[in-house]
């Protein structure tokens, strides 16, 4: 069992830290003492969209109802962030003071810290963290890519042996219209539900890796055709032993996929000051959803939604989520589909 005083300097030392047991350890601990606000959900749904193919899981999370929100300003104004902002949001920033019975790995790689979820939306739910103020809206750096990317390895890859269905995932929620609640620079990871399916998986299936490259069709960020929102996907390529390499390789297909969200923003004649998205990654494969809005008719939406994972807070948004329709939701959140979108060129190399 680790303790909140834990030093993982480098990731070799992560990869023989047996994370998985210190989070689930922690987590039920942590359960068990009343330190995080979780209860296991009293709605929850797989649901199959006929329509689209896609699998969606709907749940009531009570903890949403009491989750404090702490951003500089709020998604559909256009006040400019200011530092008195800033020293507004670290007053009440949680990640500036950690609570040692949530604290898995106190210092990591120097500059990071894992903390759990106080208000998780499912058993061992976890977030990676600047140990100094960083705003969620800078670039995750070539290190975080890595760092990220290591920890799902390394739980996914104990879940299989353990013969667990479950698998975690990561997600970074950027921008004043990306859903995120916490303005100090968070990464989240979670476990999707035993056996859901998750549509990036059939894209990427029978793709090798590549390097993207806008002027060759058959290099250009892979998406589903059969979801109603533009995104963009790369598979990732598997982990060699020079991390340098693996790291450089992380950065360059982040940075390409985020160059992106700069051609449709400019596309649309958006102000770069509203510039959001959600950064998704797995085992194998990295994707990035550019956001026009926080929330449509009140459905507020992060990274989740885009994976398939719906929450409400009680019963009337429950009910709002599957009057408006989930594919409806999603485009409304992010930017519609284009119907000729596999003959869209973007701008490899600027915007």
């Amino acid at each position: 069992m680790s303790s909140p005083l834990t030093e993982i300097g480098s990731i070799e030392e992560l990869r023989k830290f047996d994370l998985l047991g210190n989070i689930t350890d922690l987590f039920d601990r942590a359960e068990k003492n009343g330190d995080l606000v979780y209860a296991d959900s009293k709605f929850k749904e797989i649901i199959d969209d006929e329509e689209t193919d896609l699998q969606y899981e709907l749940k009531i999370i009570d903890a949403l109802a009491v989750r404090p929100i702490n951003r500089p300003t709020e998604p559909e104004s256009d006040e400019k962030i200011t530092n008195s902002h800033i020293e507004k949001v670290n007053k009440k920033n949680p990640f500036l003071r950690p609570e040692p019975e949530l604290t898995i790995i106190d210092k990591l790689c120097n500059d990071y810290r894992l903390v759990l979820n106080k208000y998780p939306n499912s058993k061992y739910h976890f977030l990676l963290v600047t140990r100094e103020f960083e705003p969620q809206n800078s670039l995750l750096k070539p290190n975080e890519l890595m760092i990220i990317r290591t920890i799902v390895e390394i739980l996914n890859k104990e879940l299989k042996k353990q013969g667990n269905g479950e698998k975690y995932f990561a997600f970074f929620n950027s921008g004043p219209n990306s859903g995120y609640s916490q303005f100090h620079k968070h990464i989240q990871f979670m476990r999707l539900p035993n056996g859901f399916k998750v549509y990036q998986n059939n894209v990427i299936q029978n793709v090798d890796f590549f390097i993207p490259n806008e002027l060759d069709q058959n290099k250009r960020p892979l998406f589903s055709n059969k979801c109603s929102f533009k995104h963009s996907i790369l598979k990732l390529n598997k982990l060699n032993e020079d991390d340098e390499e693996n790291e450089d390789i992380l950065a360059l297909l982040y940075m390409y996929l985020f160059n992106r969200v700069l051609n449709v923003y400019k596309e649309m004649d958006i102000d770069r000051s509203k510039l959001s998205y959600n950064f998704l990654l797995m085992d194998d494969w990295m994707m990035i959803v550019p956001r026009s809005k926080a929330n449509y008719e009140g459905i507020w939406q992060n990274s989740l939604g885009f994976m398939g994972l719906f929450n409400a807070k009680d019963e009337a948004v429950k009910d709002k989520i599957l009057e408006l329709g989930f594919s409806k939701i999603l485009s409304e959140c992010g930017f519609p589909m284009e119907e000729d979108e596999e003959k869209i060129v973007y701008n490899g190399y600027g915007y």
